[in-house]
């Protein structure tokens, strides 16, 4: 991946999704770091075919095409990584971020960004090309949502007031502006994917690459608050009817991102897929 995050983007107006629009482009795949950023998503798309709710000028809504050369089964770690950096844009702004694995940034406990990531194999590719999407709640309110999203959602402008209010008179509040918090988050992914180093030309490069990932999964875990946290895994949507899951406590991660949860009966599981929740203790 030698292309900087952002080396060439494409505005649109509106569109269905930014993510939909690019998977049907081979030429366009081609192109690593390229970004498709929308300023209205009117059919915006969350993992397991949930959908993603934009309001016009409120939210920052945007696709990467990457080049990871990895195989599928190592790409999630990108999720996190996208989290990671999300995480890093928003301290500018508001307080008690916590991230959720797979693809949830979450503040004061309500979700303020979504990530997805799909996969699409193009000619000449040896591995599956790569499409990040990210969707950010900027301005507004809860209640510019849904009715059903009014209580589980939040926006980094709704998040503000709490820290104006502790800030010193000296203290300006941060500009709220969407395409500065673009740039912003290009130059954090940028800055995530250089350090994690995933491409390795040789074996002292390669510790390099280990190096890389181990810090990004350790600050994933920590900006998650995760270890120790008590979770119910559900692995389809059955179980989710049903009420029922196996409960444990996380553990850490895999090298590929995935979560490893110690069960009751004290058996490591590792979650590949499939919603988590948080349980109390």
């Amino acid at each position: 991946m030698s292309e900087n995050i952002g080396c060439h983007i494409i505005r649109l107006k509106e569109i269905d999704s930014t993510n939909s629009y690019l998977k049907d482009k081979s030429e366009l795949l081609q192109r690593n770091g390229l970004v498709v950023i929308a300023e209205m998503q009117v059919s915006g798309r969350g993992r397991a075919g949930r959908k993603f709710t934009s309001v016009i000028g409120n939210n920052v809504t945007f696709s990467v095409v990457l080049h990871p050369n990895l195989p599928l089964e190592e790409i999630q770690i990108f999720a996190l990584l996208a989290g990671v950096a999300v995480a890093r844009v928003l301290e500018n702004y508001v307080k008690n971020i916590r991230l959720k694995w797979p693809n949830d940034v979450l503040v004061n406990e309500k979700k303020i960004c979504g990530i997805l990531l799909e996969t699409i194999n193009i000619p000449d590719h040896s591995f599956p090309v790569l499409i990040m999407g990210i969707g950010l709640n900027t301005k507004g309110c809860p209640n510019d949502y849904p009715e059903e999203l009014q209580n589980i959602v939040t926006t980094i402008e709704s998040e503000m007031s709490p820290i104006s209010d502790i800030s010193s008179k000296t203290e300006s509040a941060p500009v709220l502006n969407n395409e500065s918090i673009f740039q912003q988050l290009l130059l954090e992914l940028d800055s995530c994917l250089e350090k994690f180093s995933l491409v390795s030309a040789n074996t002292q490069n390669s510790d390099k690459t280990t190096s890389g990932r181990s810090s990004l999964l350790q600050e994933w875990l920590q900006r998650a608050k995760a270890l120790g946290r008590k979770v119910c895994s559900l692995n389809n949507v059955e179980e989710r009817v049903k009420d029922s899951g196996t409960v444990g406590i996380i553990e850490g991660l895999t090298r590929e991102g995935y979560l490893q949860i110690r069960t009751d009966s004290g058996q490591i599981l590792t979650h590949v897929s499939g919603d988590i929740f948080d349980m109390k203790r």
